[in-house]
């Protein structure tokens, strides 16, 4: 996930006016979510483009009953961060599982 990403997917893509010094309540639990998940960022980390191209792999690798976290641990964090990809797992998971 590229920065430009990753904020708005915090903050979403609309421009906001601030209309005061004081921060949004909405705002406030984003900024939080944000150094939350910059605190869990790594010095290696895969991008979106990588992990959708594993996304298969790991996919059958879960289906089979691996332990997917021991096996791709760059893609597995990627998962737990990033709501795109999750997205795409899920739907790629119920087809592996066949119940879509």
């Amino acid at each position: 996930m590229k920065i430009k990403q990753f904020i708005q997917s915090i903050f979403g893509s609309k421009k906001q006016k601030p209309s005061s010094n004081a921060m949004p309540a909405d705002n406030s639990e984003r900024m939080q979510k944000m150094m939350a998940m910059l605190s869990m960022t790594r010095e290696v980390e895969l991008t979106c483009d990588e992990v959708f191209a594993l996304l298969d792999q790991f996919a059958e690798f879960a289906a089979q009953g691996e332990d997917v976290r021991q096996l791709m641990p760059l893609v597995q964090h990627h998962l737990d961060m990033c709501n795109d990809c999750q997205e795409e797992y899920k739907v790629l998971e119920s087809i592996v599982h066949g119940t879509t």
